[in-house]
């Protein structure tokens, strides 16, 4: 294809040489250099030195007046170049392991938000959107090697992902010091990416433990009536451990509470003895941080030692296979939860539901509208970058910066680049109107994206 910037750059540049023959012969040199027949974008001249004053200083001259002609070239003609070349978006997720029912939530709602977002052409900024997965079996090793793959080889200039704390960690760690793209993370959870191990790349559309922690906590005090004592049962890795510190640090503000902690280790297969040590106890009430598919094997052992009927059990709410597991003894359970399709009323969760129900003939679960800010949060970004995806001129742009989502407004905090956001208190009931055979959360309490806000812990 016929290339006019590269042709008018190369043909300036020869007539620019021409003349430089020209004035070497004229100034009496003997061995003029003659003009190249092609140019390279690295081209330098090799200038005869002359004894005149002002024949230096012309050929100083040229030689710039060549160097910035060149240069001028090239760099319109790699301009156009990155303009028209795809945009590849890197997502780490989970396609198999323990969280593979939540990175299936990731993607398709990140899915449904690209197409809500560019009404259907794929594109942003005038580019066309290439989305590559790769699968951290929600493992952090896997995760890391999933990062540089989708960088190195794939040419990936935004990150997003994963269901994985810890996995999500480990990808800030080695973005940070190495790759250096900005990270979309959601739907993982722990405080410390936008705290402890907060990172300049690193935007979390997904809540936190401690926004978790604002909704529910101090709700959950409220319930420790005769003895004070609350127990956490919680999962001993980055998620667990992170949502047992908000939820403590919250609850045991209320007067006289005893927090009981009983972490469980990743690895556990039977819960009941972790179940034993909740109930010799005695709490008042019992909060539970849980994700994954184990969910449903510990809350099914919670049953059958007849846990709910001895102890108010809070926390949050899970997704539906988890509800489903457990049933009926969820009626009347009261806690926190992150997103459920009937409450929010926007566009951007008319269209999730009505796409989810359509494509999936399901209703988004627990972290779908997750994908879907996720997605917001890079168009509208990319959009006011013209496509830019450098840090160097997005992180500005996205602190501080709000963009519409299923849960409604959303704002990245400059100070730490977490997305406040409304959280539900709810209340599970039956489903009256025969839709479900499971129950269903009930909306009690919205609680606002300000009123939920965390605390900064950079």
């Amino acid at each position: 294809m016929f290339n006019r910037t590269r042709f008018f750059g190369a043909y300036t540049l020869t007539a620019l040489m021409l003349l430089l023959v020209s004035l070497l012969a004229a100034c009496g040199d003997a061995s003029p250099t003659p003009a190249p027949t092609t140019v390279a974008a690295t081209t330098s001249v090799a200038v005869a030195t002359s004894a005149a004053t002002t024949t230096t200083a012309a050929l100083t001259t040229i030689a710039t007046t060549i160097s910035a002609a060149t240069t001028s070239a090239v760099n319109t003609t790699e301009a156009g170049d990155a303009s028209t070349k795809p945009l590849v978006i890197g997502m780490i997720t989970s396609r198999t392991g323990p969280l593979s029912y939540y990175g299936d939530m990731l993607e398709k709602g990140f899915q449904i938000g690209l197409d809500y977002f560019t009404k259907g052409t794929n594109k942003i900024g005038g580019r066309d959107v290439k989305v590559v997965i790769e699968d951290d079996g929600g493992d952090a090793n896997k995760a890391v090697e999933a990062a540089r793959k989708l960088v190195q080889q794939s040419n990936a200039e935004i990150l997003v992902g994963t269901p994985s704390s810890a996995s999500a960690l480990a990808i800030a760690a080695i973005n940070d010091k190495e790759l250096k793209k900005i990270f979309v993370i959601d739907p993982a959870a722990s405080a410390a990416l936008t705290g402890a191990n907060y990172s300049q790349y690193t935007f979390h559309t997904g809540r936190n433990t401690d926004q978790d922690a604002a909704a529910g906590a101090a709700f959950a005090a409220t319930l420790a009536t005769k003895t004070k004592k609350i127990a956490s049962l919680y999962q001993d890795y980055a998620f667990g451990q992170d949502s047992n510190k908000s939820w403590k640090g919250i609850a045991t503000k209320t007067s006289g509470i005893q927090w009981q902690e009983v972490p469980v280790p990743t690895s556990a297969t039977d819960f009941t003895p972790y179940i034993q040590k909740v109930l010799d106890a005695a709490p008042d009430v019992l909060i539970v941080s849980w994700a994954g598919a184990t969910g449903t094997k510990l809350y099914q052992q919670m049953k059958d030692n007849d846990v709910f009927n001895k102890v108010i059990v809070t926390g949050g709410v899970g997704d539906t296979a988890t509800i489903k597991a457990v049933g009926d003894s969820l009626i009347g359970f009261q806690g926190e939860m992150d997103y459920w399709y009937q409450f929010p009323k926007n566009a951007e969760n008319d269209y999730l539901v009505k796409q989810y129900q359509d494509k999936f003939k399901a209703v988004p679960d627990l972290f779908s509208p997750g994908g879907f800010s996720a997605a917001s949060a890079i168009y509208s970004a990319l959009t006011k970058s013209n496509g830019d995806t450098t840090p160097e001129k997005l992180i500005p742009i996205m602190e501080g910066m709000s963009f519409p989502t299923p849960k409604g407004t959303m704002t990245f905090r400059k100070e730490d680049h977490q997305a406040l956001q409304t959280m539900y208190i709810v209340k599970m009931a039956k489903d009256s109107t025969g839709t479900f055979t499971f129950p269903i959360p009930t909306l009690v309490k919205e609680i606002s994206a300000t009123d939920a806000a965390p605390p900064v812990r950079r």
